[in-house]
């Protein structure tokens, strides 16, 4: 399994509107991807993030995303001007440390 994170800055008056683009395209392509399994998103509360963090089976995988036309129209899209930079990785090796949730007692 390899992890890809994409970390997008962008105009903070943009953050909403990106991170929606991007969470539309995940629904309607490309998680009917092969090799797909999964993605979060999410949004820096200071509005200058948008982080994508999807798992694969395989990089060549991820990588054939980006000739998708519905992955190609985001990053030609008017929006994306607005993107002041984007920040990607791939990650095939992980370490989990699980914690423990303590509840509140009154």
């Amino acid at each position: 399994m390899i992890t890809f994170i994409d970390v997008f800055t962008i105009l903070p008056d943009k953050q909403q509107d990106l991170l929606q683009a991007i969470q539309d395209i995940y629904r309607t392509v490309v998680k009917y991807q092969p090799g797909y399994i999964s993605a979060r998103l999410l949004k820096s509360d200071d509005g200058a993030k948008v982080t994508a963090i999807s798992l694969w089976e395989t990089q060549e995988q991820f990588i054939g995303i980006k000739e998708i036309k519905g992955v190609q129209d985001l990053y030609n899209s008017e929006l994306f001007a607005a993107v002041i930079s984007n920040d990607s990785h791939a990650y095939s090796a992980f370490v989990e440390v699980p914690g423990t949730s303590h509840k509140h007692r009154k």
